[in-house]
């Protein structure tokens, strides 16, 4: 078992070996025309991606006229209670990071639950096929990275809450596994289990789950809760849509809920990068849904900027994608799907 990561980079680089092998051998058998003309497309799509030339100007003036159709967010209170769910350790930051300081600068109370602690997310242990162990440790530093970018917020320890139960698992909690234990394939831990969770030894179970998210949220009593939609691209998101979406309505809060989308499909947010002084734009999957715009000041978004930085272990893989969050607005929808499903948005819903 210890020589598999050795043969794993082997096959690895014998991959990559025949593909660029074979690519070499496609592109010298295409004449000076045709190779042109395919690097001409690959710069533009480039372009395109990353606002670059005239594309620039392009991405501009769209969200310019698209954000500015889109009415403002009510202002936060001081009598606000805000509380923001994350799937994983940096979502936190991408979606409600400007949230969390316009209710801090009106004297709201703030508090922040993270429900997994980012432990399925293999690639940003930086090792191919990493053990068990090797996740365990990344959950630990994405906690870490999770109090340092909360502590750019403004957020103090008291504020932050993780319940630790199985990235890439909340969706099978919540159909599969509501009652029935599950066994995370990347940890290969069946309960929580990292120091500073909310409540070691719990199941990973949708109930223990929900009864965690229950608690919490019947303590605090929020005003206004911050989660993801369930059109949003990531299983891990739309299970914390449906585990909100019950407590909320269990407790007779659900007009307290707000969403977000992070994974929106079609390369959103475009372009990639930072682009401090774009708007952000509704993502494809949430259209015809009834956003609401924050705008931020110069300040916010710099101490956005720092929190989305302080979550290094995902910069380092997802830096252009990250950075494109940051933005002089931020977007929420008082409800999770248009009133009115039309034929072409029903794929959306799965």
């Amino acid at each position: 078992m210890e020589d598999r990561p050795r043969w794993l980079w082997l096959a690895v680089l014998l991959f990559v070996f025949i593909a660029v092998s074979e690519a070499l051998r496609i592109w010298w058998r295409l004449d000076l025309l045709e190779r042109s003309l395919a690097v001409l497309l690959a710069l533009a799509v480039w372009a395109f991606i990353n606002g670059r030339w005239i594309f620039a100007h392009y991405h501009a003036l769209r969200a310019s006229l698209v954000s500015s159709r889109l009415p403002e967010q009510a202002a936060y209170m001081e009598t606000d209670r805000l509380l923001v769910l994350a799937p994983h350790p940096d979502d936190e930051v991408l979606a409600a990071a400007g949230q969390i300081l316009q209710a801090r600068a009106a004297g709201a109370e703030v508090r922040v639950v993270w429900l997994t602690a980012g432990d399925g997310f293999d690639l940003a242990t930086g090792r191919p096929a990493p053990k068990p162990e090797a996740l365990r440790e990344l959950a630990l530093k994405r906690m870490e990275e999770s109090r340092a970018a909360a502590a750019a917020l403004g957020l103090e320890e008291a504020a932050l809450t993780f319940l630790s139960y199985p990235d890439q698992g909340l969706l099978r909690l919540f159909l599969t596994h509501y009652y029935l234990p599950y066994v995370s394939p990347h940890t290969e831990l069946e309960r929580v289990s990292y120091p500073g969770s909310y409540r070691l030894g719990a199941e990973y179970t949708g109930r223990e789950l929900e009864s965690d998210l229950e608690r919490i949220i019947r303590d605090y009593v929020p005003t206004r809760v911050l989660a993801p939609s369930p059109r949003d691209a990531h299983p891990d998101h739309q299970a914390t849509a449906y585990f909100a979406m019950r407590v909320l309505g269990k407790l007779g809060w659900e007009e307290r809920l707000r969403y977000y989308i992070v994974h929106g499909g079609y390369e959103y947010p475009l372009p990639k990068g930072l682009h401090p002084r774009l708007p952000l734009y509704p993502a494809p999957r949430g259209r015809r849904l009834p956003w609401r715009r924050l705008e931020l000041n110069d300040e916010q978004v710099e101490r956005k900027l720092a929190a989305v930085r302080a979550h290094a272990s995902q910069m380092r893989l997802l830096r252009e994608f990250m950075l494109a969050f940051v933005r002089r607005s931020e977007l929420s929808s008082p409800l999770p799907i248009p009133l009115r499903v039309a034929p072409e948005d029903l794929e959306l819903e799965g």
